[in-house]
C-alpha cells in the first residue's frame, strides 16, 4: 500500500482508533497525524527529485509540548521547519516499529562521510546529538 493511501487510512479512521495507534507510538494523536503528513510531503519531495537538504519546510510536523515531552525540547530544541526535525521524528518512530533497524547508525556514518555539507542548514544544532532522542 502506497503511504500516501496508510496516512488517508489513518485520518479515516474513528477518533478512538487514531488515539489508540498514536498512544502505541506515546504521543498525541494530532501530532502523529501531522507527523504522517509530513512524512507523506517529504517522499513525494524525494520522489521527484526535490531539493530537500537545505529547504525550509512548509508543511511543518508538530513537535509534542514541551511541558509533558520535555525531550523534545531540551537539552536540544527539535525544529519544525528543517529536514532535522523530520529526521529526529523518523528516528523515533523507528526505534518502536523497527528497534533492530540499523537507519540511525547509516545515517551518522552519511553525515560523518560528508562533513562538508552544511548541518546547519538541514537544521542540525550543533550538539544535536545530546538530544535524548538520538541516544
Amino acid at each position: 500500500m502506497p503511504f500516501g493511501c496508510t496516512m488517508k487510512m489513518y485520518r479515516g479512521v474513528t477518533d478512538e482508533v487514531r488515539r489508540n495507534i498514536a498512544g502505541h507510538y506515546n504521543v498525541p494523536d494530532e501530532v502523529l497525524t501531522s507527523w504522517l503528513h509530513t512524512i507523506n510531503v517529504i517522499r513525494n519531495i524525494c520522489a521527484h527529485h526535490g531539493r530537500l537538504w537545505n529547504r525550509e519546510l512548509g508543511v511543518k510536523p508538530f513537535i509534542p509540548r514541551k511541558s509533558k515531552y520535555p525531550q523534545w525540547h531540551a537539552p536540544v530544541a527539535i525544529p519544525q521547519n528543517r529536514i532535522f526535525g523530520v529526521l529526529t521524528i523518523l528516528c523515533y518512530l523507528l526505534r518502536i516499529t523497527a528497534p533492530h533497524s540499523k537507519w540511525e547508525g547509516r545515517l551518522v556514518a552519511l553525515l560523518e562521510e560528508y562533513p562538508e555539507i552544511s548541518r546547519r542548514s538541514m537544521g542540525f544544532p550543533d550538539n544535536w546529538k545530546e538530544s535524548p532522542l538520538w541516544q
